[in-house]
């Protein structure tokens, strides 16, 4: 993965990449935010869902690039 980020217009989610890694297991920390684990239980990335709630102000278009 070269970018740290992704953006996927269609379901309306953000991910945040920490750590390479296959996802194990993953907590929803807050409605619509999973921190996921890999099977270390070590956290490899973040999930928002929903995200253009949280992004509107950055412009959508700059996530996707």
């Amino acid at each position: 993965m070269n970018k740290k980020y992704n953006y996927d217009a269609e379901s309306d989610s953000l991910f945040i990449c920490l750590k390479e890694g296959e996802e194990e297991s993953f907590e929803e920390v807050a409605p619509g935010i999973n921190i996921e684990f890999d099977k270390n239980k070590e956290i490899i990335g973040v999930e928002v869902l929903k995200a253009s709630r949280f992004i509107k102000t950055m412009g959508k278009e700059k996530l996707s690039a």
